[in-house]
């Protein structure tokens, strides 16, 4: 199959998961769920338009490339490692913690040298996420667990 189908199949896959996505909030009623569904919403409509333009932007590019899914095995490898640690690390160390050796790590194995660039951007990251959800959103991140 050429990369210009799969690129229009997995794009309409996404308007298909964003429309699902969109219709699932329903009716809300509670002030942390009201903003989850508003966050959802927007989630699924960015979704959404994305796919509908990649879409397009298919239809106008031609594509006659060979799909490469990785240039780099081993640091795929890695980052995949990294992410299955993430999520395991993130039900005991919470979000905070897991991301701040999660990000750093994840700056190196992808070839990333600079670490005390990559500390300042981890912290600027979480502190973002953050905000954004506890603050502005009101939705629980995980919480350290370990020692409770």
């Amino acid at each position: 199959m050429k990369a210009k189908n799969i690129n229009i199949i997995l794009s309409l896959s996404f308007v298909i998961l964003a429309v699902a996505l969109y219709k699932s909030v329903g009716n809300f009623t509670s002030s942390s769920i009201v903003t989850t569904g508003i966050y959802i919403k927007f989630l699924a409509i960015s979704l959404g338009i994305a796919g509908i333009l990649d879409i397009v932007r298919s239809f106008f590019v031609v594509e006659n490339k060979k799909i490469v899914f990785t240039e780099n095995p081993k640091r795929f490898a890695a980052l995949v490692t990294l992410l299955i640690m993430y999520v395991g690390l993130m039900g005991y160390f919470g979000f905070v913690i897991s991301s701040l050796i999660f990000l750093p790590l994840t700056m190196f194995a992808m070839g990333y040298r600079k670490i005390g660039y990559s500390l300042i951007y981890s912290v600027m990251i979480v502190a973002f996420v953050y905000v954004l959800f506890v603050q502005v959103f009101d939705i629980p991140l995980p919480e350290l667990t370990l020692f409770q």
